[in-house]
């Protein structure tokens, strides 16, 4: 080697040098940087110093666990969960890494793969009981009941005075039904530590579960006497009096929370008189609050909380606004203001707000809140497979969903589909047997099959709890109705709306029975007089507009269904009810219209959009037909009413018969009493030469279509092709009979004279 190039060799080998050593000490100084602002608990700016640092050195495991746990103080569980992992895959050998990358994958209910990182760091410590517990927690979600408990007993074992090992063992216990097991598991807990606080809560806690309140409150008493400054403690005997209805005896226990100088203690105590009904102390507490940093957020959205409570919705909303403004991702205040939003009526707004919760972190308790907030959104929108989906969203997300639960039941009840509605109102009271509501949707469902025995017994236990109650008397009300007991289902209609005027359902039912007696004028005028004395809304306008078009006065219908639109155009009910009025007014334009509004605004309504191509078809627009049944199938490729007349397009114009088949006996599948359905697949078998398969389908039409003469046609021309001469003659003349000039006469016109040539005498 030359000078020269050496010399160059060396400069290019320095730089080098200087570049890598630059970036470890950039990244090192970043780190440091980093761990002040931790320190200094500015946990934000802490956040963006470690990701510098990673741009620096990506690769550095111990970065990556520093930024998860700054994630998990700023409370972005998704991001911490994001780097836990990603630090654990950097260190191996690092059994902290491996732990609490498994508990936040036991969080968000990725069982498999925390229990994989218990068994690395098992396999790295097998002293480690907190990775003994973090495999038992894992196949506890897994549904291995028995070897999560091997697991928290192996942890037992390794540290007897583990209370977390003795509770979970407990809980497990409790959910197997061994009760007793469970006590002396807990018990055994506060024997092995007397002075853990911990223990003896969680031995309250089961004699509270159990219903021994008065042990509970004993247990409770001597957890606060062992540690009388231990904030849990005293918020768990305050919490209990509150709970058992004994709020004054609450308040020396929340106090005393502020013996410790802390922000906690006092929103703790500003909650307290919350839940006392003395708001002006609450108050006073949290604007104190408020002007420390790091009770800015917590304070205010209590504030907000107490405003919108008040009715000051547009105070508690700036309110919310300032701590976004500093916290834009703040679950607590984005979802208040979704539920601020729901009572101002600005439903996209709510729902953007909970999406936003969903979007920051999908898999936290607050996105389950979230998805909550968006299905009764959808719900109240009409949107029930949009309200459907989110409701399901939350099942995945908790482990006792009853609110989601019981929600699904209400839409699948409205929806008219009892078997659905039934299996979720008895999962919702075997999570909870008090859940009264669960228990008024059973009698509901009952009365939706016909099944009144059912319906009686079920009300039973609900008669026993709540004997006065207006639930009740609703459902003892439509027990008559299904008995014929007109006159008694009368009586307990009114009974409820002398107990709330507003009732929507006694108001429904009242109308319904004017307008079947044969009052429907009375029914228009009960409706007229409710909306002068209460605040219109698209149900009461709904109603009303059914009871006059019932008393034959269709512009004051119409005129009432536009005004519920107006009030509300996101609802969909009014859109739909108007199309169905110009249907029985035969303004197919202007039905077709209304229904396009409702497909707009929820484009996953199979039934708006199927209603259009049905107009569509009376308005002999085939071919838009033939489109609009495509799009619905599109939405929903099991759309029976759809895939039936989309098949039946296609046969009469006899083209695509295969596509045909297929699309009818999708329809059969949904509908097989159906007797358009069985005579489309009936017909479309017969086009394609398989008449003897096509019988049966025919032969169902007629029987339940027995005056219509498409189906006796079809039947009579299938018979033709069998040669059954009698039957195809009695087919095609009573074809014939019941309208000479059908789609179909001249053939059916044929046939006979062909069959009057060629038919034996018999």
């Amino acid at each position: 080697m030359n000078f020269r190039t050496f010399r160059q060799s060396s400069a290019v080998l320095a730089i080098v040098l200087c570049a890598s050593a630059c970036a470890r000490r950039n990244a090192a100084e970043h780190v440091k940087k980093a761990q002040t602002y931790f320190d200094a608990q500015q946990y934000s700016e802490a956040a963006l110093e470690y990701r510098n640092a990673l741009q620096k050195d990506a690769q550095n495991g111990d970065i990556h666990l520093k930024l998860a746990d700054t994630y998990m103080h700023l409370s972005d569980a998704r991001n911490a969960l994001r780097e836990y992992v990603r630090a654990a895959d950097l260190l191996p050998k690092s059994v902290e890494a491996q732990l609490k990358a498994g508990e936040l994958l036991l969080a968000a209910r990725q069982f498999e793969d925390a229990k994989s990182r218990a068994d690395k760091a098992i396999e790295l410590d097998q002293k480690s009981v907190d990775a003994q517990v973090l495999r038992g927690n894992a196949l506890a979600g897994l549904k291995d009941l028995d070897a999560a408990m091997g697991e928290y007993q192996d942890a037992i074992t390794l540290d007897p005075k583990s209370p977390t090992a003795y509770d979970n063992l407990a809980i497990l216990q409790l959910a197997k039904g061994k009760r007793e097991e469970a006590e002396a598991t807990f018990k055994s807990a506060v024997q092995a530590a007397p002075s853990s606080v911990p223990a003896r809560l969680a031995l309250a806690n089961f004699y509270w579960s159990v219903g021994r309140r008065d042990e509970a409150e004993t247990v409770l008493k001597e957890t606060v006497a062992l540690d009388k400054d231990n904030l849990t403690a005293n918020r768990a005997l305050g919490l209990f009096y509150i709970a058992t209805n004994r709020v004054t005896e609450a308040e020396p226990y929340f106090i005393a929370l502020t013996r410790k100088e802390s922000d906690e203690a006092a929103l703790t105590l500003a909650d307290y008189y919350v839940i006392a009904n003395r708001k002006d102390e609450a108050r006073t507490i949290l604007r104190e609050r408020a002007k420390q940093p790091k009770a800015f957020a917590a304070a205010n959205i209590r504030i907000a909380s107490l405003d919108a409570a008040d009715g000051h919705l547009a105070d508690a909303q700036q309110r919310l606004h300032d701590v976004l403004e500093k916290e834009p991702k703040n679950a607590s205040a984005l979802l208040l203001s979704a539920r601020i939003s729901i009572a101002e009526g600005k439903r996209d707004a709510a729902r953007t707000s909970a999406q936003t919760v969903i979007k920051n972190d999908p898999v936290s308790s607050s996105a389950a809140s979230a998805w909550m907030l968006v299905g009764s959104v959808d719900a109240a929108s009409d949107r029930f497979e949009d309200a459907i989906h989110a409701y399901e969203q939350v099942l995945k997300m908790q482990s006792r969903p009853t609110g989601a639960v019981i929600a699904l039941a209400m839409v699948y009840l409205g929806r008219g589909n009892a078997d659905k509605a039934t299996t979720y109102a008895q999962q919702a009271l075997t999570m909870d047997p008090s859940v009264l509501d669960a228990q008024a949707i059973l009698v509901r469902a009952d009365l939706l099959r016909g099944d009144l025995s059912k319906a009686k017994a079920d009300l039973e236990p609900l008669q026993k709890a709540q004997p006065k109650s207006i639930g009740v008397f609703k459902l003892s009300a439509l027990i008559e109705l299904a008995s014929n007991h007109v006159d008694a289902a009368r009586t307990a209609y009114e009974r409820v709306l002398t107990a709330n005027p507003n009732d929507q359902e006694a108001l429904e039912a009242l109308v319904r029975l004017d307008v079947g007696g044969g009052k429907s004028r009375a029914g228009a005028a009960r409706m007229d007089a409710r909306l002068k004395e209460a605040t219109p809304t698209v149900a009461l306008l709904t109603l009303a507009a059914g009871a006059h078009e019932a008393a034959g006065d269709i512009d004051r219908a119409e005129a009432l269904l536009r005004q519920a639109i107006e009030l509300d155009p996101d609802r969909l009910t009014a859109y739909t009810r108007l199309g169905g009025l110009y249907v029985r007014q035969k303004r197919l334009f202007e039905a077709i219209k209304s229904f396009r509004e409702v497909a707009a605004r929820n484009p996953k309504s199979v039934a708006a959009s199927t209603m259009i191509g049905v107009l569509l078809e009376a308005q002999g627009d085939a071919q838009e037909a033939e489109k609009q049944y495509r799009q619905v199938l599109a939405i929903d490729s099991h759309a029976a009413v759809a895939a039936n007349n989309l098949a039946w397009i296609y046969v009469a114009s006899n083209r695509q018969l295969d596509d045909a088949l297929q699309l009818a006996q999708t329809a059969y599948q949904a509908l097989p009493e159906d007797p358009d359905v069985n005579d489309t697949l009936g017909w479309i078998l017969y086009k394609k030469k398989l008449a003897a398969r096509a019988l049966p389908y025919l032969e169902k039409a007629t029987a339940k279509h027995p005056n219509e003469p498409a189906s006796h046609y079809h039947l009579g021309m299938a018979y033709v092709e069998q040669g059954e001469w009698n039957k195809a003659r009695l087919s095609l003349e009573r074809a014939l009979q019941l309208k000479k000039d059908f789609d179909g006469a001249a053939d059916a016109q044929k046939a006979l004279n062909v069959i009057g040539a060629s038919a034996p005498t018999r």
